[in-house]
């Protein structure tokens, strides 16, 4: 028996579930995929945008320092980094930049979970600006 590929989610934990779900909703414009509540609220749900998937859960006792220290890395070819670049720039998303091995544009959540991505050649002095090279 072999295993061809595997299905894997990255998991963001977030402080509140329910304004995390606004956040990515509404500023970042994913679609939301399915939603666990506990109590009527909000406690594990994912979401999606342009092919990525993404779950945030609620934290609770056994996880409440784990907020805010999520990072995902998506590396965008040429086609893709025009769609979410046009997509960042109509929603008015706010970005930022880091040298991680290259000029990397950062998106923070509310919980400061970083999306990191990493755009074609062609794309590179708009990060650059932002790192004020």
């Amino acid at each position: 028996m072999s295993v061809e590929r595997l299905t894997s989610f990255s998991v963001f934990f977030v402080k509140d579930a329910q304004r995390s779900l606004g956040y990515y909703q509404e500023t970042l414009g994913f679609a939301v995929d399915w939603i666990h509540e506990e109590g009527g609220r909000p406690f594990v749900f994912r979401v999606s945008l342009f092919g990525f998937e993404l779950i945030l859960n609620q934290v609770e006792e056994g996880t409440k320092d784990r907020a805010g220290h999520g990072r995902v890395f998506i590396g965008l070819d040429e086609d893709q980094a025009e769609i979410v670049l046009r997509h960042i720039d109509e929603k008015a998303i706010k970005t930022s930049a880091v040298r991680w091995g290259a000029p990397t544009l950062v998106i923070h959540d509310l919980d400061q979970n970083e999306l990191f991505l990493w755009l074609p050649e062609k794309h590179k002095a708009r990060v650059e600006r932002l790192l004020g090279a």
